[in-house]
């Protein structure tokens, strides 16, 4: 696992993330693969919805203390 110092402590850099970007007509709903996609076929920004979704491994809220 790849770690930094921050403080003079070390601390996992979490690698595992994964983002998916999802762009929608609002009018029409249909889905588009990329920005690329939308704007090649002229389609104004105000009329695209963009979702995002972050993956990311799940974080230890309680973890054992000394």
């Amino acid at each position: 696992m790849k770690t930094i110092n921050i403080n003079g402590k070390e601390v996992p850099v979490i690698e595992s993330t994964k983002v998916v970007e999802t762009f929608k007509n609002k009018k029409t709903g249909e889905i588009y693969k990329n920005k690329e996609d939308w704007v090649s076929k002229n389609i104004p920004a105000s009329d695209i919805r963009k979702d995002v979704v972050v993956h990311a491994p799940g974080l230890d809220l309680f973890p054992k203390t000394k």
